[in-house]
């Protein structure tokens, strides 16, 4: 039985791709296991730096596969599987681009807002067609209302409208849009580069930072958080060594604290 994602690692980065071209890589139980699997081992991979997700021939992910009948049973099965996986890439102490190769749809769309950069082609394009099938995307709201708003959120899962790579960058929601797949690859290698460079434990603490900050939590909460999270990092030998190395004008190597994530 072929594996319903790939895994391939260069340079300190990971890519991983959906592998279900015929079927528009349509989330299925076993790539939801697969996917948690991967994260999960490359979480403890000291040598990936940055994670990358991307799909197989057409499209990036079309949604959950719903070609063939769910048992009451199966269908529990998977909503817990779907919360466990959009949550281990959301998590992730290692940032998470989606280079964004075709249509996403539904948990598709999901599956991009679990990550941190959002690179796509000018033909590529998202849709929540939930609605058209008597469905509504549950999961996957928690994840693309926040950010969206309530208002944009409310309109595109009623309507279930085509958002266009344009749309989908003048609402703020995606990095940045590329012409082909080609310019895709070199912009999605030119922010994993970037990200390298950056300080691995400082990067894990930004995106904790970002979600406590951007959360509903009360305002003494974020006080908190901000005032021990800055501490901390003020005082940690990854700080001390970034600062030194400013101090010398030298290019910081970063690799020996990826294992402290």
């Amino acid at each position: 039985m072929s594996n319903e994602i790939l895994i391939a690692k260069l340079n300190n980065v990971a890519l991983i791709t959906l592998n279900r071209p015929q079927n528009g890589n349509a989330l299925t139980s076993k790539m939801a296991d697969e996917l948690i699997c991967a994260f999960q081992e490359l979480a403890a991979d000291t040598s990936i730096r940055v994670i990358i997700i991307t799909g197989a021939g057409k499209c990036f992910c079309t949604g959950l596969d719903l070609s063939t009948g769910q048992s009451s049973t199966d269908l529990d099965d998977m909503i817990l599987k779907g919360m466990r996986l959009f949550e281990i890439i959301k998590s992730s102490k290692k940032p998470v681009i989606a280079q964004i190769n075709g249509p996403a749809l539904g948990g598709g769309v999901g599956l991009v807002f679990t990550t941190d950069v959002r690179i796509m082609t000018r033909q590529s394009y998202f849709r929540l067609p939930e609605v058209k099938r008597g469905l509504i995307p549950a999961i996957i709201s928690q994840y693309i209302v926040p950010e969206i708003g309530i208002f944009k959120a409310n309109q595109y899962m009623l309507t279930g409208e085509k958002i266009s790579s344009e749309e989908a960058l003048r609402g703020n929601f995606i990095t940045c849009v590329v012409d082909d797949h080609r310019q895709l690859e070199d912009k999605v290698k030119t922010y994993a580069n970037e990200l390298i460079s950056s300080a691995p434990n400082a990067m894990a603490t930004i995106k904790t930072l970002v979600s406590v900050v951007g959360s509903g939590a009360s305002k003494l909460e974020k006080v908190h958080h901000v005032k021990n999270v800055f501490v901390k990092m003020m005082r940690s030998e990854e700080a001390a060594y970034g600062i030194q190395a400013f101090g010398r004008k030298e290019k910081p190597d970063w690799s020996k604290f990826n294992s402290n994530l």
